[in-house]
């Protein structure tokens, strides 16, 4: 299991590359910068925790996207929170009691971004793999 091996590698390297990120982080605000390196130690342990037994390549590599995403909208922006969703035009929002077409249901789900999946998946917001 070659390909297995590899992927742990991965994993363990991505997760050490995101702990030194979280320890050098420095907020825009300085006055923000401790507690944004908490949230980021705090967030990393927790997915990593949550899906350590995750299993199967293709479910381990979009793990392993999700986090790269993740991280690299943390760096780009200098914000370690996720970034909001937005949906793409033309679309409305699900009200109440009300029944949405499967068009609309299909453009909801290409609008999320890979760096949500997690949150979409903790928060029980419906989204296909």
């Amino acid at each position: 299991m070659a390909g297995s091996s590899s992927l742990k590698r991965q994993t363990l390297s991505l997760y050490k590359k995101i702990l030194q990120v979280g320890r050098s982080w420095n907020a825009v605000n300085p006055n923000n910068t401790e507690e944004e390196r908490k949230y980021i130690l705090n967030e990393t342990k927790h997915w990593f925790l949550v899906n350590r037994n995750v299993q199967g390549p293709q479910t381990i590599k979009d793990h392993l996207q999700e986090a790269e995403a993740r991280l690299e909208m943390a760096l780009h922006y200098r914000n370690p929170y996720p970034r909001p969703v937005n949906l793409p035009p033309k679309t409305v929002t699900i009200r109440p009691g009300k029944k949405h077409g499967v068009a609309q249901e299909r453009l909801r789900e290409q609008s999320r971004p890979v760096y949500i999946k997690s949150i979409d998946r903790e928060s029980g917001i419906k989204n296909k793999p």
